[in-house]
């Protein structure tokens, strides 16, 4: 998780604060919350009690003087959750999918320069992977972010990859790799990866369509921990990118 320091440390301090009990397996205590995030306790019962006030946290009956997730985040999670309108359409073309390949499937959306796993479909015995739902990756460093960045305006990829440029200046060097990566995408219909953003996994995916052809999610599957060669990314992709067609046509 990104902890870098901003120019509003008391913001800071409540998303350490936050991520800190959203992780834990149990409900922590003041101290233990300023031990484990090096925030002073005078700063760290300030903002506890400003999160308590919003019930961002809450104190936890189980344990004396203890601090756990509040409600407000599983509203707030539940109202942004509920406005994907594509998930109850995802869920019985993936069970098709997975059927189909063996393979966990994922339903990846985009947000700013992110994509977001929202809903996923794990295959039987397909291990544990570094992919959930919350998972955030950049778009240029995952098959679900190449395959949606493929789908957009050669302007709009150019503005994307100028922009992440200037964050992560070392992209300048692979711009032209990068460039004929996304065209390929682009014609092929998917998009893979291998390691990376996806917790050194091989994976392959498909965009969805909205009916202006813009690119909305991308539906992914993650093939395995080793590279994935071109062969096996095409006989993978006729499965995945039917599925994405599929999930396309019932956009309205």
């Amino acid at each position: 998780m990104n902890h870098e320091k901003t120019k509003a440390p008391a913001v800071d301090h409540s998303v350490m604060i936050l991520d800190l009990l959203a992780a834990a397996s149990y409900p922590l205590t003041l101290s233990e919350i300023c031990e484990s995030t090096g925030i002073s306790p005078a700063t760290g019962h300030r903002v506890i009690n400003a999160l308590l006030h919003h019930q961002l946290v809450a104190h936890d009956p189980g344990r004396k003087k203890s601090y756990c997730i509040g409600s407000r985040i599983f509203q707030i999670s539940s109202t942004i959750y509920n406005k994907q309108s594509l998930i109850p359409v995802f869920y019985p073309i993936a069970e098709i999918l997975k059927n189909e390949i063996h393979r966990s499937i994922f339903l990846c959306i985009p947000i700013g320069d992110q994509v977001v796993v929202i809903s996923k479909v794990d295959a039987s015995g397909s291990g544990s992977y570094n992919l959930y739902i919350g998972k955030t990756m950049t778009q240029h460093a995952c098959a679900a972010g190449k395959a949606i960045l493929a789908m957009r305006p050669e302007s709009s990829r150019q503005l994307y990859l100028e922009a992440a440029t200037r964050i992560t200046p070392e992209l300048a060097e692979r711009r032209d790799e990068m460039d004929a990566e996304l065209e390929r995408a682009q014609r092929l219909g998917y998009a893979v990866s291998s390691g990376d953003a996806e917790g050194q996994l091989s994976c392959i995916a498909a965009p969805v369509l909205n009916m202006r052809n813009e690119p909305i999610a991308a539906i992914s599957a993650v093939i395995s921990q080793d590279w994935l060669n071109p062969q096996q990314a095409r006989a993978y992709s006729k499965h995945l990118v039917q599925a994405a067609r599929q999930l396309s046509s019932r956009i309205i």
